[in-house]
C-alpha cells in the first residue's frame, strides 16, 4: 500500500510546488511581490472570521496578469455553503460603469452626443420642473435653466436623486409615486415577495420625468441618483435594441462575460449568494427597513436568500444603475478591458480615447465648490459613470492621478489604475457595510508593488 500512496503524495507536493513557483514567477513578471500578495487574504480574513462579512473574494491583475485571486467565507452563512470562485453577486452600482461603456459605444458611432438634451430620447424631460425648497419647508417649482443633457445623467449632475440621497420633500414624491429602480420590499425583513414598480426602464424614465421635479438645476450640483438608470432608456432609444440585448451583444459576449446579466438563470441558481444587511447601516438606504431590522443583534441580517430571491425570476426591467448580477472573474475581465484602453485580446470594445474621456473628471469648478459633502477633502472628481481620483495626496488614498473606481451597495468594489496597469475587484454581499474594506484592500495591493 505504501508503494502506491507515497508516490502520489510526492507527485501532489511537486505539483503544488510547481503551481506556487509559477504563481510567484507571474507575480514577479508583473512587478508584484509574491510574499506581499500572500498577505492580502489573511489580512482581510478578520472581516469574515469575526462575522462582519459573510464571505469575500478579492482579485488583482497587473500588466495583464492575474496575480491574486482568493476566496474565503460563505455564500450562505446559515447553511455553511462556502463561496466559490464562480459565485454570483448583486453588483448594484457597479452596473453603472458597464452602462457607461455602452454609452461610449454609441458616442463613437455618432448615435448619441454628450451635450444632447435627454428630451431628444425621452420627450417628457423637456417639461421637467426643478424643486425649490423655501425656508419654511414649502416647495415651489421652477423652470429649467438649461436642458438636462446626457453628460448630466452620466456625471450625476442632472438633479435626479435616489430616495436615500433626496431631500425630505423629494423623497416623499418618489415614495408616493413608487419612483425607484430597486425591488420594492413588501415584507420589510425580506426581498422574497418583492416586485418592481414599472415593467421596463423607459416607462420608469417617463414617469420620473413627468411626476417628480429635479432636486436642483442641471449641472449645478452632484447628486448621486437614478440618472444612470435613465441612461439605459436613452441607450434603448438610440440603439433600437432592448438594453439587456445591447449589453449582451456589444459587451458581454465579445468579452466572454457569460455570468453577467439582470437575473440569475436556473442553471446557475446554485452559484448565487445570500444578501445580508448590517442593521444599523441600512438606515441611510431606507428608514422603514432600518426600523424593521432594529431588533437584530447580529452584525449581519439575512434579507434576500439565494433560493427565493427575485433575481431568480426573468427580468424585464433592465436598470443600468443597479440591476446587474456578475461574478468576480467576469468583472475582472471587464476592468482588464478598460485598463488595456478598450480592448482585450483580439476584441476591441472602445477606442483608447473613449476610455480616457469616460475616466476623466467632468465636474466643473462650480460643482466641486458646491458639493462639499462628497469632495470636501479635495482630490476627487467624477467621470462618465465612474468616480475619479484627481490628486491622491489630497484624497488621502493610495493610487495614481487618474485612478477610477466605483462600489456597490452590497459592499462590492473595484478600481482601475491606468498608470500602474493595475485593476482590483472585491466581491461580498452586505448592504450598509460600515467596514473600511476598500481602504484596507487598496493598502495591501499597493504595498505589493515591487518594481
Amino acid at each position: 500500500m505504501s508503494k502506491i500512496i507515497y508516490p502520489r503524495i510526492s507527485f501532489l507536493i511537486l505539483f503544488l510546488f510547481s503551481l506556487n513557483s509559477f504563481a510567484s514567477y507571474e507575480a514577479r513578471q508583473a512587478g508584484m511581490s509574491p510574499e506581499r500578495l500572500e498577505k492580502i487574504g489573511p489580512s482581510l480574513s478578520k472581516y469574515v472570521s469575526e462575522g462582519r462579512l459573510p464571505g469575500l473574494i478579492t482579485a488583482v491583475a497587473r500588466k495583464g496578469k492575474v496575480v491574486h485571486f482568493e476566496v474565503q467565507g460563505y455564500a450562505d452563512v446559515e447553511n455553511r455553503i462556502p463561496l466559490q470562485e464562480d459565485s454570483l453577486f448583486r453588483i448594484y452600482s457597479m452596473s453603472k460603469p458597464i452602462t457607461g461603456v455602452a454609452l461610449m459605444i454609441l458616442i463613437e458611432e455618432g448615435k448619441v452626443r454628450l451635450n444632447d438634451p435627454v428630451a431628444l430620447y425621452i420627450p417628457e424631460f423637456a417639461f421637467t420642473k426643478v424643486m425649490k425648497v423655501k425656508d419654511d419647508g414649502s416647495v415651489s417649482l421652477e423652470e429649467l435653466n438649461k436642458p438636462i443633457t446626457i453628460r448630466d445623467l452620466a456625471t450625476h449632475t442632472s438633479g435626479i436623486a435616489y430616495s436615500f440621497t433626496a431631500n425630505k420633500q423629494l423623497r416623499e414624491i418618489y415614495e408616493e409615486n413608487r419612483l425607484s429602480t430597486y425591488f420594492f420590499i413588501d415584507n420589510m425583513t425580506s426581498f422574497v415577495t418583492s416586485t418592481k414598480a414599472f415593467p421596463d426602464v423607459c416607462s420608469f424614465s417617463s414617469a420620473l420625468a413627468s411626476k417628480a421635479p429635479l432636486m436642483h438645476q442641471p449641472a449645478e450640483k452632484l447628486t448621486y441618483g437614478m440618472s444612470v438608470d435613465v441612461l439605459g432608456c436613452v441607450i434603448e432609444k438610440a440603439s433600437g435594441q432592448s438594453f439587456d440585448v445591447f449589453l449582451k451583444q456589444r459587451i458581454f459576449d465579445p468579452l466572454g462575460m457569460s455570468d453577467t446579466s439582470f437575473d440569475v438563470p436556473n442553471d446557475k441558481a446554485d452559484r448565487f449568494s445570500n444578501l445580508y444587511a448590517f442593521p444599523k447601516g441600512v438606515r441611510r438606504l431606507s428608514q422603514e427597513w432600518s426600523e424593521s431590522l432594529a431588533k437584530e443583534r447580529k452584525l449581519m441580517a439575512l434579507v434576500d436568500p439565494m433560493t427565493t430571491s427575485p433575481y431568480l425570476n426573468k427580468a424585464t426591467f433592465f436598470d443600468g444603475g443597479s440591476g446587474l448580477v456578475s461574478s468576480t472573474r467576469d468583472y475582472l475581465t471587464f476592468t482588464q478591458m478598460l485598463v488595456n484602453g478598450g480592448s482585450l485580446g483580439k476584441v476591441r470594445i472602445l477606442s483608447r480615447k473613449s476610455v480616457e474621456l469616460m475616466s476623466s473628471s467632468h465636474l466643473s469648478e462650480r460643482v466641486l465648490k458646491t458639493d462639499m459633502s462628497r469632495y470636501k477633502s479635495g482630490g476627487k472628481g467624477h467621470g462618465l459613470t465612474v468616480g475619479v481620483t484627481t490628486d491622491p495626496g489630497l484624497a488621502g488614498e493610495y493610487g495614481s492621478e487618474g485612478k477610477y473606481y466605483l462600489g456597490g451597495a452590497a459592499g462590492t468594489v473595484f478600481w482601475i489604475d491606468p498608470k500602474e496597469e493595475l485593476v482590483a475587484v472585491a466581491m461580498t454581499q452586505l448592504l450598509g457595510s460600515p467596514w473600511p474594506l476598500r481602504t484596507d484592500f487598496e493598502a495591501l495591493v499597493y504595498a505589493a508593488i515591487d518594481d
